[in-house]
């Protein structure tokens, strides 16, 4: 055999080695795609959302609201893949003496995806859409976990009538990246096609995250079924961080209604030549600068989740707050 026709058969073998590597990986894919679709309908059947899927024109957002009264506790969650499973352990005990209502922001857990760009701005506006679709009315306590503290700020400062008093729990400060030295690696929007594949696909993958300590079990469970799902949505609010931070930094003051800030310890953040603790501390008592009737209360033994870790301090605080909102809008 020539070098020539050895040359060739050498080329040829190759060749059928790189297509039956790329049919065995379209196949994989097809394979990921079909039991991604499968997996969808399975866990959309399991685990069926626990209040009402409402229209806001774009899309529908799932809102659960409980108990009766006034005024009514909204609840909003970190930019997080949990929703509104995050107040698991709060609601029902809060809907013992007032109405609540927890939600899925656009593209999480049951709530349908949402138009772009899914900012600060953008996520108050249509949950304002929501409460009013909803037949819901103020007056309302707002109760905000981390960047969920961020969004309710925006949506406080664009309903001033309709806000009667908020909790914030462990919630962000619009300067504390800065403050405590965090280089946040914000995703490229480029990449977004690729990650809306690999959600399609089931990635990021189903029940490999360890539970965290005290998160419930159910709230687990949902959360990971429907965290391919949830990414895509994710991946859309971590780019807006940022732009979500600034405009809530341009709420200075909400003038004399009820806040109480709740702040965990954050020992993990690493200042040189602060303590993190102290740092992370003066943000949260800056946050009381919202309001003229505001205070503040420390739990050093709590994790960031402080709703499933003490969760009775939430409950506490609210019952506090709404015991000092009107129970009417107007009224004294």
């Amino acid at each position: 055999m020539t070098v020539k026709k050895t040359l060739f058969v050498i080329i040829r073998w190759i060749g059928r080695v790189f297509l039956v590597l790329f049919l065995l990986f379209f196949g994989l894919v097809i394979y990921n795609l079909i039991r991604e679709v499968v997996d969808r309908h399975k866990y959309l059947a399991e685990y069926l959302p626990p209040g009402q899927m409402v229209e806001i024109g774009t899309h529908s957002l799932h809102l659960n609201c409980m108990g009766s009264g006034s005024p009514t506790v909204i609840f909003e969650s970190d930019l997080d893949a949990i929703g509104s499973l995050s107040w698991f352990l709060v609601q029902q005990e809060v809907a013992k003496f007032t109405c609540t209502c927890t939600y899925d922001r656009a593209g999480i857990i049951w709530s349908e995806p949402g138009p772009r760009p899914r900012d600060g701005e953008q996520i108050a506006d249509e949950l304002g859409k929501l409460l009013e679709a909803a037949g819901e009315k103020g007056p309302y306590i707002l109760v905000g976990h981390a960047m969920g503290g961020a969004y309710i700020r925006i949506f406080a400062e664009q309903n001033r009538n309709s806000v009667c008093g908020m909790v914030l729990v462990d919630a962000v400060h619009p300067e504390q990246s800065a403050r405590l030295g965090i280089q946040r690696k914000i995703p490229s929007r480029r990449m977004r096609p690729m990650v809306n594949f690999l959600s399609s696909i089931g990635q990021p993958g189903r029940y490999k995250r360890p539970k965290p300590r005290t998160m419930p079990e159910e709230v687990y469970e949902v959360q990971q079924a429907f965290m391919p799902f949830s990414s895509i949505t994710f991946y859309d609010e971590t780019i807006e961080g940022e732009a979500t931070l600034e405009q809530a930094g341009q709420v200075q003051n909400l003038g004399s209604i009820p806040l109480i800030v709740l702040s965990s310890a954050r020992p993990s953040f690493n200042i040189e030549g602060q303590d993190p603790q102290e740092v992370w501390l003066e943000l949260q008592e800056e946050l009381t600068l919202l309001s003229d009737n505001s205070e503040i209360r420390k739990f050093s033994e709590s994790g960031h989740y402080i709703q499933f870790d003490q969760p009775e301090a939430v409950i506490e605080a609210i019952r506090d707050i709404t015991q000092r909102c009107p129970k009417k809008i107007g009224s004294p």
